[in-house]
């Protein structure tokens, strides 16, 4: 009889086993998983970009806080319909796009050169140079150019605001994760999120 309390492997000498006599199926498929797995780890262990693939997008923000009304302050935080909720953390919030109208309040003015994820940029690049997407125009243009109801008007803060949180408040995602949610699949819901809980 088969001692295997989990069931885990199969035994051919096991009338009870539920795969009936096909040991050496499981043997050879266990096998394929095992090899597929080692390959895996030797690509990740070698820093390739496999490693980007394997690691699911980050839906957590940096820093722990919440909402003006209490809610987790990340993206999913504030769609849950649960409407998860927390206390005695930071309260998370950001400028909005009119502050950041002027070049004096983007962050450590005058100097208004950044880098972030390897890219560097300043009010006059633009804004698909950074963002990866988006519109070819300036971003300190985009900020100064009526009717300010395109996104772009308020990626741009999203990216300041994690650049240099307002004093008083945390910002919940650093400005490489605000560039990643822009260009990743929750893209929508981030800018919904700003928009609606970062301003």
């Amino acid at each position: 009889m088969n001692d295997n309390m989990h069931g885990d492997v199969a035994d051919e000498t096991n009338p009870s086993s539920a795969l009936n006599g096909r040991g050496a199926e499981v043997d050879a498929d266990a096998a394929r998983v095992a090899s597929r797995r080692r390959l895996l780890l030797r690509g990740i262990g070698k820093g390739s970009a496999l490693l980007a693939a394997a690691v699911p997008i980050k839906t957590l923000a940096s820093t722990p806080s919440v909402t003006v009304n209490g809610q987790i302050c990340t993206v999913s935080g504030t769609q849950s319909a649960a409407h998860s909720k927390a206390k005695n953390l930071p309260t998370c919030g950001g400028l909005s796009p009119g502050y950041y109208m002027k070049i004096q309040h983007w962050p450590n003015f005058p100097t208004t050169t950044y880098t972030v994820a390897g890219k560097s940029f300043n009010q006059n690049t633009k804004f698909n140079a950074v963002f990866g997407g988006g519109r070819a125009v300036a971003m300190l243009t985009i900020m100064n150019t009526t009717p300010n109801n395109n996104d772009e008007f308020h990626w741009i803060p999203a990216l300041l605001n994690a650049i240099k949180a307002p004093t008083g408040y945390v910002f919940p995602y650093s400005a490489s994760e605000v560039l990643a949610l822009y260009a990743g699949s929750q893209s929508a819901a981030a800018l919904a999120f700003f928009k609606g809980f970062m301003e």
